[in-house]
């Protein structure tokens, strides 16, 4: 049985070996050689990823070029995706996030507990009902998700389910979010990855 809920034993063991060096970041540098005829297409990208295959395990590195023109520079590695064998990248999912906490649009805290956190949805924990339901329409609830003290995202919740359990609702919603926040957001959820691996191998 896999030791973590949302990884495989090979993908946590991966993780481990590749960011054994960085501490606890999330973000890697490391220098990037091209030719310089490649400069200008690399003006006209949209995005630039860095695929890396490790026996069945395929990710994705997004990349950040600051200037994309030069021949010779540090690049830097985003938080990698996990490719499915459909394809897909699937969705990083922390449990039981720390240092985050939820406010209505007023400044009240949200009596709810994050259950798990990815870059596009959750599952609240709450001992009453976050949402009313309506059959008509989609349910909807504007939030603010504090990232420890320093940032705060705005968020739409929509509502995928909501069920009565033996002592809380379970609230599963999603959300979109501009690049730049989905960014910030990605970084911490990966960030949480790291801190639990560095943590299992403290003595």
């Amino acid at each position: 049985m896999p030791s973590h809920h949302y990884l495989t034993d090979e993908e946590l063991a991966m993780l481990n070996q590749l960011y054994q060096d960085s501490g606890s970041s999330a973000l890697m540098t490391l220098p990037l050689m091209m030719d310089a005829n490649i400069g200008p297409l690399l003006e006209q990208a949209a995005t630039l990823e860095l695929k890396l295959e490790i026996g069945k395990i395929k990710l994705s590195f997004p990349v950040a070029l600051s200037h994309p023109a030069a021949s010779q520079e540090p690049v830097e590695l985003s938080p990698p995706n996990i490719i499915t064998n459909g394809g897909h990248p699937r969705a990083w999912r922390l449990p039981h996030p720390q240092n985050i906490k939820l406010y209505r649009p007023n400044g009240q805290p949200l009596m709810a507990e994050i259950r798990d956190l990815s870059i596009n949805g959750m599952r609240l924990l709450s001992a009453r009902p976050l949402f009313k339901p309506s059959p008509s329409r989609q349910v909807h609830k504007k939030i603010l998700l504090e990232l420890g003290q320093e940032q705060q995202l705005g968020l739409q919740l929509s509502l995928v389910r909501q069920r009565k359990g033996p002592h809380f609702w379970l609230s599963a919603v999603q959300f979109e979010l501009a690049p730049g926040d989905k960014a910030a957001l990605s970084d911490f959820v990966f960030q949480g990855f790291l801190a639990r691996i560095n943590k299992q191998q403290e003595p």
